[in-house]
């Protein structure tokens, strides 16, 4: 069996933009800035957060300190003409305002 488990702290990089669409969960989607150590670079995540809880992140402002807790997601797409690409995602699970 194989398991995947991705924790991350850090500040929203802007408010989360909620979408309900007809007959599915609500989701919300963001990006979370992520420090990576003394040096001050900065990771930016893009962030998935599903029913309930998009609900409850979509009060949050830019800038705001989250813990988030979930898996990565990966899709790989080629556009007509185009190279490969990779997207990556987090698809969060649990979320902690700091």
């Amino acid at each position: 069996m194989d398991y995947q488990k991705l924790i991350l702290m850090g500040n929203t990089t802007a408010v989360p933009k909620v979408q309900t669409p007809e007959g599915k969960t609500a989701f919300a989607d963001f990006r979370l800035a992520v420090s990576r150590g003394p040096e001050g670079e900065t990771d930016f995540f893009p962030v998935r957060v599903f029913g309930k809880l998009a609900e409850v992140v979509a009060t949050v402002k830019k800038g705001t300190r989250l813990l988030v807790e979930g898996r990565i997601e990966l899709n790989q797409y080629t556009p007509e003409g185009g190279q490969p690409r990779l997207t990556v995602r987090v698809l969060v699970n649990t979320v902690q305002f700091i």
